[in-house]
């Protein structure tokens, strides 16, 4: 069932979809797995990995919904269930206070998929970069990628627990940075990473997403030092340090 809610102005012709807690599970001390179903999510149509979708939270006091952008890490429309990955990192926000008390039965609302990553079955070498709040995304594209790939991941999170098993039939190269007790995405390490790396631009696509002034430096050293065509970079600040509910989509 899919029904019309009362919304911000913006929200108001936007057709959410009412889903119920199926599962938790805690991936790792930083990371929760939430399984959703609904007979709505049956219509849902994910024809690329790291698409998202718009979650609106419950508020108390009969206040209007806060929503947040999630990766869709798995989506299987047969049985009417939905896979997404959420940070843990305390409950001073909506989500995470939300995400920090979620019990199986709870329900949410979701918006229809969106965007997602290209995946072009000709292309040699993939590049993703990210922090962990796009690890679920990462995870989702790895898991797409053809066998004939040949693959590297550089992701930041807290610490050594939080890394976790990425599944894939590419040749695949993580490289584990630790942000230790600051904000992984903040601290430089990813952009440094890269640049430092050994990387043959030579049919090779990238994609890069996480904090926002962090994915604007990484996509700048790219294009201008490494002249990586614009074409060939795939991009999204998911989040930015100090402002709320940011997103943004460069696409390619």
């Amino acid at each position: 069932m899919e029904f019309k809610m009362r919304m911000k102005p913006t929200e108001r012709t936007r057709t959410l979809t009412p889903v119920q807690v199926l599962q938790i599970h805690d991936i790792t001390p930083s990371m929760r797995r939430l399984t959703l179903v609904g007979d709505g999510l049956r219509n849902f149509v994910s024809d690329k990995p790291a698409q998202w979708v718009k979650v609106f939270f419950p508020a108390p006091d009969q206040r209007p919904p806060a929503s947040r952008a999630y990766t869709i890490r798995r989506l299987k429309p047969a049985d009417g269930q939905v896979e997404l990955e959420l940070v843990l990192h305390g409950d001073n926000g909506p989500a995470s206070y939300w995400l920090s008390r979620a019990k199986i039965g709870d329900t949410l609302q979701l918006s229809a998929p969106r965007a997602g990553a290209e995946i072009r079955q000709s292309i040699q070498r993939y590049i993703l970069l990210g922090d962990i709040t796009a690890l679920p995304a990462m995870s989702a594209i790895a898991a797409d990628l053809p066998a004939q790939v040949q693959a590297e991941m550089f992701v930041e999170v807290a610490n050594q627990a939080d890394e976790q098993r990425i599944d894939t039939l590419a040749r695949l190269k993580v490289h584990w940075l630790y942000a230790g007790k600051r904000i992984p995405g903040t601290t430089g390490q990813l952009e440094q990473s890269l640049k430092d790396a050994l990387i043959d631009i030579t049919d090779c696509q990238f994609w890069v997403a996480g904090e926002s002034s962090m994915v604007k430096t990484v996509v700048t050293h790219l294009l201008n030092e490494r002249l990586v065509q614009k074409s060939a970079i795939q991009s999204a600040g998911y989040w930015k340090l100090g402002v709320k509910g940011h997103r943004e989509e460069s696409g390619k």
